[in-house]
């Protein structure tokens, strides 16, 4: 059950939409995720959680897979459903 409405991406503004075009070549994948969309409704916020998030996963002392790893396992600890 979704709590906000998400918005398709052509619904969004050109900005939003290049954003989310970069995300699925990011990600490398064929859509674009839901909590991708989400985080444009309020892109105030959304943008800088983007861009702390690229920094987050990007280069650095551990891998990409490795910082997926991570991510995914806190997840499961939290019993997160996304």
């Amino acid at each position: 059950m979704e709590i906000v409405r998400i918005p398709e991406p052509e619904e969004l503004d050109p900005e939003d939409q290049r954003f989310l075009e970069a995300t699925k070549a990011w990600f490398k994948i064929g859509f674009v995720p839901k909590m991708s969309r989400v985080l444009r409704v309020v892109p105030e916020f959304g943008r800088p959680y983007g861009r702390a998030s690229r920094r987050a996963m990007g280069d650095g002392t551990l891998t990409r897979a490795q910082k997926e790893l991570i991510a995914a396992t806190v997840s499961a600890i939290n019993v997160c459903e996304y």
